[in-house]
């Protein structure tokens, strides 16, 4: 939960050049395949999110309110939601509760973040299964870190 560049982390997590195009050629066809929703009610902060996931290789879907995410996650199968922590409409902790409670959205991992966190809300979204939390501004190389801890990447 740290905004530091991954070159002051330790062994194992060395820095590269970001972009679609230094992504290892054997994940091409895995990341194609993951369903990203994107949930956030700035439309400049989503496209500038979505720039970043498709800089990533991964495409997303994008909706500007939990409730319409919720209906887009019962509808399809999302692998990875990717949501300002204070959605229009719910709180993150309730979509992501409401998720959970589908077919379709027990196992998909949850990113959150926010400018100005209300740690109660994250707190209670971790416990309700967010996988982690990201302050803004972040980067490229902090988006790809988390996601490859949650296991996306």
């Amino acid at each position: 939960m740290f905004n530091v560049p991954l070159t002051k982390w330790g062994s194992g997590v060395g820095r590269r050049e970001l972009s679609g195009a230094a992504l290892p050629s054997k994940r091409q066809g895995r990341l194609a395949m993951v369903k990203c929703l994107l949930i956030d009610r700035d439309a400049t902060e989503r496209k500038r999110v979505s720039q970043l996931l498709g800089d990533l290789g991964l495409s997303s879907a994008e909706r500007s309110a939990a409730d319409e995410g919720l209906k887009y996650c019962n509808d399809n199968s999302t692998d990875l939601v990717v949501m300002a922590a204070s959605p229009k409409g719910m709180t993150s902790s309730d979509f992501i509760r409401r998720m959970r409670r589908t077919a379709r959205g027990k196992n998909t991992v949850v990113i959150l973040y926010a400018n100005e966190p209300d740690a109660e809300e994250i707190g209670q979204s971790i416990m309700e299964g967010a996988a982690d939390f990201i302050m803004q501004p972040f980067d490229l190389e902090l988006l790809q870190f988390k996601l490859r801890q949650a296991g996306v990447l």
